[in-house]
Formats: structure tokens, C-alpha cells, sequence
């Protein structure tokens, strides 16, 4: 048995037409980039909580240097502690920053956050770990407390 195609048969099953194609592209291209923005935002979250775990340890550390160290948390700042809460933390070296007032009786440590980068974590000597204002994390930073209320002074 022989079957003959005419023409008109052969135009028929020519495959995909360009437009369709570009449709299909443009279509993969949407759900792709809807893809990733949800990934960076759930990499973003777990830097933030990297940085939350590793600045909330300083709290427990900043005691046990004071009790070590002659009631005074003069030098805590360079401690292996802190440094190593620093170093493990997902941020630039330029976005952390710990002080210690010039009496030796407070610090605090804040680190930039990635998911809100106008904000900072901050941990201080009084137990307080708290969302800062960026601005507000400088190198002269001895507290988190900014005005705000459920804070210890």
C-alpha cells in the first residue's frame, strides 16, 4: 500500500511557527525570574538568621569576659569571640561594628542585614538584640537602644 502526501498535507505538520516560539521563550523567562527572586529572598533570610545566631552568642560571651577580665569589658571587642562571630557572619567586614565605651561598662555589636539592608542587628552588654536603623550602627555604637520601647538603657 502507497500513500501519496501532497503538498498541502507537507505545509501542514511544519512545526512550530516563530511567534509560538517566542511565546514559550517569554514564558520560561517570566516563571525563571520569578524562580530566583523567591530563592535570593530565602538566601537572604538565612544570612539574616546567620547573623542573628551569631551576634546573640556575643551576649552569653560579653558576660564571661567580664567576669574573667576584672569586672570591665575593656578589650572584648578584639576578643577570639567576637572575632569569630564576625568572621562567620555572611557581611562585608565594613558592616559589623563592636564598641566598647571608654569605661569599660557597656558594648554593643550590630551587623547589616541582607533581606532589609536599611536595617542592622544589634546586640549589646544589657541583653538587648533588637533591629537597628543602619545609620544607627556605627563604630561609636555602645547600646541598641534608640528611644525605643520594651529596651534596657
Amino acid at each position: 500500500m502507497h500513500t501519496n502526501y501532497t503538498n498541502k498535507d507537507i505545509k501542514k505538520s511544519r512545526g512550530f511557527t516563530l511567534v509560538e516560539m517566542l511565546v514559550v521563550l517569554a514564558i520560561i523567562a517570566i516563571l525563571a525570574s520569578v524562580v530566583l527572586y523567591s530563592a535570593t529572598k530565602y538566601i537572604n533570610k538565612g544570612r539574616d538568621a546567620t547573623i542573628k545566631g551569631n551576634l546573640a552568642i556575643l551576649v552569653t560571651a560579653g558576660e564571661v569576659w567580664y567576669d574573667k577580665n576584672g569586672s570591665t569589658y575593656a578589650g572584648f571587642c578584639g576578643s577570639n569571640d567576637v572575632t569569630k562571630a564576625l568572621n562567620e557572619t555572611p557581611t562585608a567586614t565594613t558592616d559589623e561594628k563592636c564598641n566598647v565605651n571608654s569605661a569599660g561598662t557597656a558594648w554593643a555589636v550590630c551587623a547589616k542585614e541582607f533581606e532589609n539592608n536599611i536595617k542592622a542587628y544589634c546586640v549589646d552588654s544589657k541583653g538587648n538584640q533588637k533591629d537597628i536603623n543602619n545609620s544607627d550602627c556605627s563604630s561609636q555604637i555602645t547600646n541598641c537602644c534608640f528611644g525605643a520601647p520594651n529596651c534596657i538603657p
